[in-house]
């Protein structure tokens, strides 16, 4: 009788360890599970005209347990000052930068629903355009965002899951920043880790437009916003465009 409870019990531990995938690994992205990664603006946007700021959330849903630990997101930004004599200046950066899904449960439907860590966000902010010179007559900037679930492994995460990476998992995009592109965290953290594996071939994307202007009267400072889920700009300048769609190496990050 022990001797077939002993069995028995080996059994169903077995096959508890069939159901479904548990452990996190760098699996094919075919062996993945059939699933949804959606984009959550958490609060309205803001923004004035000499900052703007939005948080975002995302939310993981699989028919099974999945594999992947992370959301991989690729940050390309182009900035174009313009002066009063029609001379341009043009700044760029790029930056690969992960979050780590948290496991919450199933929702109604069976589905394995996975979020970032409670009081996570991803924060994007930028400020101190009222700084501007007085020769610059309008500043465009585009940040678009390229985000997909992926395997990290190795990165000096914060104690909420947030983590610079040094490039996304092909090299195509390298993170290029100047040192006061969110300072705290690089004080404080090293750039280092890597995407191991990845969907990116079902990447989703999302950007912000912020444009500074001066009024032609009076010269006083003005600002507009727009923020758009799963979509990329219609007027992307050259080289955003072709650093979206061909990779780059290399950015001409400004300060």
């Amino acid at each position: 009788m022990r001797h077939a409870s002993i069995v028995l019990l080996l059994l169903l531990l077995g096959g508890c360890a069939t159901v479904g995938n548990y452990v996190a690994a760098p699996i094919e992205p075919a062996r993945l599970p059939e699933y949804t990664l959606e984009l959550e603006v958490r609060g309205q946007p803001e923004w004035d005209e000499d900052r703007y700021e939005v948080s975002l959330g995302f939310e993981l849903r699989a028919k099974d347990e999945f594999s992947y630990n992370a959301v991989v997101q690729e940050i390309v930004q182009e900035v174009v000052y313009t002066r009063y004599d029609g001379r341009e200046i043009r700044e760029t950066l790029t930056l690969v930068e992960a979050f780590k899904l948290t496991r919450i449960g199933y929702d109604d439907g069976g589905r394995v629903v996975y979020r970032l860590p409670s009081f996570q966000r991803d924060r994007h902010y930028e400020r101190g355009y009222l700084s501007v010179g007085p020769m610059i007559e309008t500043v465009d900037v585009w940040r678009v965002v390229r985000f997909y679930p992926g395997y990290v492994e190795g990165a000096d995460w914060t104690t909420l899951g947030f983590a610079h990476l040094p490039q996304n998992r092909t090299g195509s995009i390298v993170t290029d920043i100047p040192d006061n592109f969110n300072e705290t965290h690089q004080r404080n953290h090293e750039l280092k880790g890597a995407v191991l594996q990845d969907h990116r071939d079902n990447a989703r994307w999302y950007h912000m437009r912020y444009r500074w202007y001066r009024e032609s009267t009076g010269g006083r400072p003005q600002a507009t916003f727009t923020f758009v889920k799963y979509k990329r700009p219609a007027d992307e300048p050259e080289w955003l465009s072709n650093t979206l769609n061909h990779g780059v190496r290399h950015a001409s990050a400004g300060e």
